[in-house]
């Protein structure tokens, strides 16, 4: 009887200890914390391939310090001298023309990439920004001939001027209702961009938006859409429809030039209607116009040569 209390005892151990180091384990996961050395040949702390750079509280990434690795995971936190600092941001120009960069995917408390990050990251194929990442710096990505996926974007609040221009590769982004910022010519000379998905409760589009996309054949845009900027869909010439929200108020100038839409309904809502709306237009045969402005529309547009028909 005592032998088998004995075996009992120590079964109950044996898994009492298990559960202990599974715990731990899934602990270490979760708050996925790297420890980091300081190099006084470079001044920056070192961890796992990377730099960073760290004030009072947060860290920075500030570039890679192995340059053999493709595929690079920021942690959401670093370790340096027995305290823990959140990484929050990727620094100006941190991996500019880096031609090894594969695969790169942020830390969960990462909110901001700064200007030219990965400007030129010519071997840049994919990037993950997760849920928490809300501003893009200026040509954050641009210049990334070989990027195809870009993943976590539903958090941006802010995109600055040329994110993504020149992503040769890229044929697919999603925009959320929560950007409320847009820089000028974000997606310019994105050849290969053939879907992006606006979501519903997004309010404009932004300059130049979508300038020389010239797969882009269309695009849905949601019903909150109430102004599109100047040059917005300029050089998209694979777009022959494009359908126009009801509660449009502006269409800026240029805004479809040198497209290849053929007709176009403007909706009553719009309160300037400017002469270089339709500017470039050459494969344009007619619009639709709301009856109570035919007058308006026949005037301004006349030399266009065009058919104007109302509803």
């Amino acid at each position: 009887m005592k032998r088998k209390y004995y075996y009992l005892c120590l079964l109950i151990l044996s898994i009492t200890s298990l559960a202990g180091c599974t715990k731990e384990e899934n602990n270490k996961e979760v708050t996925n914390v790297v420890n980091v050395i300081y190099n006084m040949d470079s001044g920056f702390l070192e961890g796992e391939g990377v730099n960073y750079q760290i004030d009072d509280k947060n860290a920075t990434v500030a570039g890679r310090c192995d340059m053999d690795i493709e595929n690079i995971k920021i942690p959401d936190t670093i370790n340096y001298e027995d305290k823990d600092y959140p990484v929050v941001k990727i620094a100006s120009s941190a991996f500019e023309s880096d031609l090894t960069l594969v695969n790169f995917t942020v830390g969960a408390n990462v909110t901001e990439i700064e200007d030219s990050a990965f400007y030129s990251c010519d071997t840049l194929k994919t990037i993950n920004l997760g849920n928490c990442v809300n501003k893009i710096g200026k040509d954050a990505f641009g210049g990334c001939s070989e990027l195809n996926e870009v993943k976590g974007t539903g958090a941006l609040t802010s995109i600055s001027d040329n994110a993504f221009s020149n992503c040769f590769s890229l044929e697919y982004i999603f925009i959320s209702k929560t950007v409320e910022s847009m820089g000028a010519e974000i997606f310019s000379d994105c050849e290969a961009l053939k879907e992006c998905k606006l979501e519903e409760g997004l309010s404009f589009i932004g300059q130049g938006m979508f300038t020389n996309c010239i797969s882009l054949s269309e695009i849905t845009l949601p019903k909150s859409i109430t102004t599109i900027n100047e040059e917005a869909f300029w050089g998209c010439s694979a777009m022959e429809n494009i359908e126009l929200p009801e509660g449009i108020i502006v269409i800026g100038d240029k805004a479809f030039y040198d497209s290849g839409i053929k007709t176009l309904k403007l909706p009553e809502g719009i309160t300037n209607i400017k002469f270089d709306m339709l500017d470039g237009m050459a494969d344009l045969e007619g619009i639709t116009v709301p009856s109570s402005k035919e007058d308006v529309y026949k005037e301004q547009f006349e030399e266009y040569g065009i058919d104007i028909k109302t509803y």
